[in-house]
């Protein structure tokens, strides 16, 4: 029995002994010295992915949307298109009015198949009381009145596309001038043009000056004869009827200087 007892100290040593070979054993097979670099490597290994760290929230992932691309925005405009340029002449035309009386006449250079108007654009109107009033606007924008001593006078814009038309009826003075084609003894009356009273070329096709001696309220039945001043007049008179028949217009060859 006392041998015994006194084994059981000599095998508790050599179990000591034992463990720490195992120990060295594991160390030489991991690449550490000693227990410590052991320690360091076990206190420097990250945490299990199944276990985070108590305390640590997981970042926030943010999902891109529409303000971010600007894509599938139903509400974003682009810059608002460029208002065109002003028209001044457009502006012109469309400033005039209906009953206002124009120092516009046509020039004769476009014929007898078209109007050349004296200007490019509306002037001012003026006193259809005045020797200055050539046409008077009778309507705006629609078909206009046809007869002798009427026309229109039409403007497109390029920069707004639109048009505006003018209807106009010729406005007479007594010793003004228009132009006229003569043939043998007929003469046609260019009953919207004006020439200032003087021999000088007039435009083709026209071939005389024509002097306006009277504006009259026309008669029934009116015609060149009733253009006679005084009685014994033997003035040749070539006459026209304007203003749908109301007015009797008297004219005869220009002889003046």
């Amino acid at each position: 029995m006392a041998g015994a007892s006194g084994d059981h100290p000599v095998a508790k040593a050599w179990a000591l002994i034992g463990g720490i070979a195992s120990v060295l054993s594991i160390l030489g097979w991991l690449g550490l010295n000693n227990v410590g670099e052991l320690k360091d490597l076990v206190s420097d290994s990250p945490p299990s992915s199944s276990s985070p760290t108590p305390g640590t929230s997981s970042p926030t992932v943010r999902i891109p949307d529409d303000s971010d691309t600007g894509e599938g925005s139903t509400d974003e405009s682009g810059p608002e298109p460029a208002k065109p340029a002003p028209d001044p002449t457009e502006e012109a035309f469309k400033a005039i009015s209906v009953g206002d009386c124009l120092a516009v006449h046509d020039t004769g250079r476009g014929g007898t198949t078209s109007v050349d108007w004296s200007v490019g654009a509306p002037p001012a109107p003026v006193s259809c009381a005045g020797e200055q009033a050539q046409v008077q606007v009778t309507a705006l924008n629609t078909a206009c009145p046809t007869g002798y001593g009427k026309s229109y006078w039409s403007y497109r814009s390029t920069t707004t596309g639109g048009t505006t038309k003018l209807c106009l009826t010729r406005v007479y003075h007594a010793n003004y001038c228009i132009l006229g084609q003569q043939s043998g003894d007929s003469v046609s009356l260019a009953l919207m043009t004006a020439v200032a009273c003087r021999r000088e070329p007039v435009p083709v096709p026209f071939n005389q000056i024509m002097h306006i001696t009277g504006v009259y309220r026309a008669p029934a039945g009116a015609n060149a004869n009733n253009c006679r001043r005084v009685a014994g007049d033997q003035t040749r008179y070539w006459a026209a009827l304007v203003d749908d028949g109301a007015t009797l217009l008297c004219t005869t060859i220009y002889q003046g200087g």
